[in-house]
């Protein structure tokens, strides 16, 4: 029998070449696809920053104080050090205006890429709840690299002033209320809050006489017209040396070898007002973890050189190294520790 060679054709073999081809084009496709995915991702990952290649340029440091204080003294060691670790300079630019906010309004709002930083501290802590309108919010407007120190406040009076200790500051005092007056840098500052804690602690009054700055303030006391003040050590430090100031009492935990005949606060019965004022470094919220944290070792590095610590020791500030995440809740506890103190003296600045 003849039959049609269309009709007794096998398509298995044929079906099968087909299959092997399409498979082929589609392995091909697949490698083609993942060839373009790669170099996608390579071209996205060049274009962006690269927190190991960083920094390529030099830091800027902005201190809200100005240059040739307490904490800029300190402050410009320690960014030599730094600068060291991290293979750029590192800049300080003194923002002194506005207690402390024209300084640190420029650093939350610096671009986030670790090139500007800020010298926080316990200043901005307070004034979170000082001050009804703040251009920037402490806690959340920064990434919080690490704390650089904390320094103890001093109650001072000048010598020749006819108080002879604490216990007699406090005599007088309940003898003439408010006839003693203080000095502080303004309302809200450190060193009227620790009187005002101090008036309720011994229940005496005081008459705060404010001034605008810690600086203006002490040379009223050392020239005899206010009679006492609660002030940084870095900031009395060379006026109790050369004889000019007397110590009442310090806030540190332990007596101050600066001033070793002074109590502390705890020792006098008074423990809640063991007050630190604290600084550290801050960058804009945004700035990548990797280089926080690369700024952070480059920090507790300089922190760690003993030449760097007596330096500081000598302005009266001891070195406080940390991690971001502590320095963070430092901030973050003692921003709300003192809103309740001012809420409760309705304190505003503005």
């Amino acid at each position: 029998m003849v039959t049609d060679a269309w009709l007794t054709h096998d398509p298995a073999p044929e079906q099968s070449r087909l299959r092997g081809a399409r498979g082929d084009i589609l392995r091909l496709l697949i490698r083609l696809l993942a060839l373009a995915t790669v170099a996608a991702l390579a071209a996205q990952v060049a274009a962006q920053p690269q927190s190991a290649a960083w920094p390529q340029r030099p830091i800027r440091l902005i201190v809200p104080a100005p240059a040739g204080g307490p904490y800029d003294r300190s402050v410009r060691p320690l960014v030599q050090h730094m600068a060291h670790t991290l293979g750029q300079p590192v800049v300080v630019d003194n923002r002194p205006g506005a207690g402390h906010i024209v300084g640190t309004q420029a650093g939350a709002m610096a671009a986030p890429d670790g090139y500007t930083l800020t010298m926080t501290g316990l200043h901005n802590a307070i004034a979170a709840s000082l001050y009804q309108n703040l251009p920037f919010d402490i806690v959340r407007d920064f990434a919080h690299v690490g704390a650089i120190g904390q320094s103890p406040q001093w109650l001072v009076v000048r010598n020749g002033a006819g108080i002879a200790g604490f216990e007699d500051l406090v005599a007088q005092a309940r003898q003439a209320p408010g006839r003693i007056d203080y000095a502080s840098s303004g309302p809200g500052s450190t060193g009227h809050l620790v009187m005002e804690q101090l008036q309720r602690a011994v229940g005496v009054a005081f008459t705060h006489v404010p001034y605008k700055g810690g600086a203006p303030a002490l040379q009223d006391v050392l020239a005899g017209i206010v009679s006492v003040m609660v002030v940084p050590a870095n900031a009395a430090a060379v006026a109790v040396q050369a004889g000019q100031l007397q110590v009442l009492a310090v806030s540190s935990p332990e007596r101050s070898p600066a001033a070793p005949e002074a109590p502390t606060f705890a020792e006098l019965g008074h423990p809640q007002l063991g007050v630190q004022a604290w600084v550290g470094l801050s960058a804009p919220r945004g700035t990548p973890a990797p280089i926080v944290h690369t700024i952070n070792r480059a920090l507790r590095a300089a922190l760690a050189d003993p030449a760097l610590r007596r330096q500081m020791d000598a302005e009266g500030l001891t070195a406080l190294a940390g991690t971001p995440e502590q320095y963070t809740r430092l901030v973050r506890e003692d921003t709300a520790h003192w809103a309740g103190l001012v809420r409760s003296l309705q304190i505003k600045a503005n």
